[in-house]
C-alpha cells in the first residue's frame, strides 16, 4: 500500500530531479508557495488534487486491485523486454530489433493494419 511518506519522499526526488520549487509547480501546474508547502509538510499531501499529482507524477502505473490481473504478465514481460533494450548499446538495439522484426514481422504488420 502507498502512503502519504511513500509521496512525500517521490515529491522530493522529483524536487530534486526537476531543480527548483518553480519548475515543479509549473509542471503540476500550481503555484510556487503550494509546493513549498506540500515540500515541507505544511500541506498535507492526501489534500493534493487528483489532477495536480497526475501531471506531477504523469510516468506512474497503479495497481488499483492489487495483484496480477488479465494484463499484468504482459506488462511485467513488456517492462522485462525495454529494460533489456534500455541495456544494450545502439548496435545490439539494432540487432534485437532486426532479430525481432525477422521472426515476427508478419504478426506486426497485421497487428498495426488494425
Amino acid at each position: 500500500m502507498v502512503t502519504e511518506n511513500d509521496i512525500s519522499v517521490a515529491l522530493h526526488e522529483l524536487y530534486k530531479r526537476v531543480g527548483t520549487q518553480s519548475a515543479l509547480a509549473e509542471l503540476a501546474g500550481i503555484t510556487q508557495s503550494t509546493i513549498n508547502a506540500y515540500l515541507n509538510g505544511k500541506a498535507k499531501i492526501e489534500n493534493m488534487p487528483v489532477g495536480v499529482f497526475l501531471k506531477l507524477f504523469r510516468n506512474m502505473q497503479i495497481d488499483f486491485f492489487g495483484g496480477r490481473s488479465e494484463n499484468s504478465l504482459s506488462g511485467e514481460l513488456r517492462a522485462q523486454l525495454l529494460e533489456l533494450f534500455d541495456a544494450l548499446d545502439d548496435n545490439g538495439k539494432v540487432r534485437l530489433v532486426t532479430m525481432a522484426a525477422a521472426n515476427f514481422g508478419e504478426q506486426i504488420r497485421k497487428e498495426t493494419r488494425v
